[in-house]
């Protein structure tokens, strides 16, 4: 018995799609991509030329006559609310890219939106199937967490407010700390402005256990860099992404991942890209609610917020042009 190929269409196919999801997406097996819709119809001409998609258009209405079972959500963040919306009162199960809306209220009203019409709600949180972050997780087990450190990176500083900053890039992070930790509340937060940018941020927040766990960023280092380190009983476990993970326990060091990157696993598995689409496209089949649906999502942005207002900032994303989007 020949099985049906899984129908998806794109809602945004900016640089997201065309890094990620539109490569990823049009080799998977099993999958056809019957639509994308951008907001330009050059836009909407070229990448179905591009990608050999039989249809492309501006209007979310003649996407969904192509009869998609599912729509992955990739436009700006400030439609993303809206896009939603529409496509699960038209009954489709969605995958959201991170981050999922402006504010967590409107997340939380697009999960309630997802339960009442039993549809599918999914957020991009990659860096929860990326394969080190899980081993990392698997290792600590039921082990207590006495310190969690999340740090992230870059060389230039471009984000004009905190709040923009946490939410676009820094969610994460926030997000991954809940992945090892559990929900954690806010006790004090620095951060500086330089010249209208973000600087640097350090963010220590306590688990209900008395666990801690610290956020450090800075936007002056020499290159990239994202990393984990957990430390409790015994036990200190670092994650370089996408590269390396350290285990030390009694003065001996063992390192795992060094085999995988460039060799025989792509980018986009040990990214976690996979994962997550793995795990939404198994929800499509079973209806089985994602580990990383609307409610996680809602949670890792209130985190967000509790942070930024306070430090009395506001909670409002100001319009920016990114120079990497």
């Amino acid at each position: 018995m020949t099985t049906k190929p899984i129908r998806i269409a794109l809602l945004g196919i900016g640089r997201i799609a065309k890094k990620a999801y539109l490569p990823m997406l049009r080799a998977w097996p099993g999958v056809e991509i019957v639509s994308v819709c951008s907001r330009t119809p050059e836009s909407a001409e070229k990448i179905s030329a591009e990608w050999q998609i039989k249809h492309g258009t501006t209007e979310i209405e003649a996407m969904l006559e192509q009869k998609p079972q599912a729509v992955f959500v990739l436009s700006p963040t400030d439609l993303h609310a809206e896009h939603t919306r529409l496509l699960l009162e038209a009954d489709m199960d969605v995958f959201l890219e991170k981050p999922a809306t402006e504010t967590s209220q409107l997340i939380w009203d697009l999960t309630a939106l997802a339960q009442e019409k039993k549809r599918i709600l999914m957020v991009g949180f990659n860096r929860r199937f990326s394969l080190l972050y899980r081993q990392a997780r698997d290792i600590i087990g039921d082990r207590p967490i006495q310190m969690c450190i999340a740090e992230k990176h870059r060389p230039s500083a471009y984000y004009v407010s905190l709040y923009n900053y946490y939410l676009d890039d820094i969610i994460h992070q926030i997000d991954l700390l809940r992945f090892f930790c559990g929900e954690l509340e806010p006790l004090h937060t620095a951060f500086q402005m330089k010249d209208g940018r973000v600087a640097w941020t350090a963010c220590a927040m306590q688990r209900d256990d008395g666990g801690a766990a610290l956020l450090q960023t800075s936007l002056a280092a020499g290159t990239w860099q994202e990393r984990i380190t957990l430390h409790g009983d015994g036990m200190t476990i670092e994650v370089d992404a996408f590269r390396e993970l350290r285990v030390k326990v009694d003065n001996k060091v063992e390192v795992y991942g060094q085999d995988r990157p460039g060799k025989w696993l792509s980018a986009m598995e040990e990214r976690g890209f996979k994962g997550q689409v793995r795990e939404f496209f198994h929800c499509l089949d079973t209806r089985e609610q994602p580990s990383a649906d609307g409610a996680n999502a809602a949670r890792s942005q209130e985190l967000v917020e509790k942070i930024v207002s306070g430090v009395g900032e506001t909670t409002t994303l100001i319009p920016f042009d990114k120079p990497y989007a």
